[in-house]
């Protein structure tokens, strides 16, 4: 087992699945049995920890609307529940507490429906914003004829495809909840 000691910060990118956030919990819970603890997280999978003692946590992976974040009672439960939030980017809230010793956020239907929806709901908004510069795109080249729009085509479709492919996953985990 690699121990990196010094207390030092080391910077990790790790993509992750909206569809999946069990893979991104899993990875940052054999990161700090390594050594290497959360301490923050930016956009694009960029993740920050501090090398300290390999110590076991376990995470959560909570996706909230603005509204939920500024919500002075949305805490409430995790933290009730013996997690702390470790870190957040965008709407990804990722929760962290001692292994084994927290009683898990999402075990109950009503919640995971919950945050299935709110994934949903993410990926619908990151499709929906990829509308404006599909259609700008496609006229622009019919008329101009340009490479520049034909990339901004290319990374749109890209996005609003991976968009839509997350929201017919998470799809299929509301339905599976739903029907258990």
């Amino acid at each position: 087992m690699e121990v990196e000691q010094g207390n030092r910060r080391v910077r990790k990118v790790k993509l992750g699945a909206a569809w999946h956030p069990e893979r991104i919990e899993r990875w940052l819970e054999s990161q700090s049995a390594q050594g290497r603890h959360l301490e923050s997280v930016a956009p694009f999978g960029i993740y920050t920890f501090r090398t300290d003692l390999p110590e076991p946590y376990d995470y959560r992976i909570d996706f909230a609307s603005t509204r939920e974040i500024e919500d002075p009672h949305y805490a409430e439960a995790p933290t009730a529940a013996g997690w702390k939030l470790a870190g957040h980017s965008m709407s990804w809230m990722l929760w962290r507490a001692p292994k084994g010793e927290a009683r898990d956020i999402f075990t109950h239907a009503p919640a995971r429906v919950s945050a299935y929806r709110r994934q949903a709901i993410a990926m619908l908004i990151i499709a929906g914003i990829q509308v404006p510069p599909l259609v700008s795109g496609t006229l622009a080249l019919r008329q101009l004829d340009e490479l520049a729009w034909a990339s901004v085509l290319i990374c749109s479709s890209a996005v609003m495809s991976l968009a839509l492919y997350a929201l017919a996953r998470v799809a299929g985990r509301l339905l599976s909840v739903k029907d258990s």
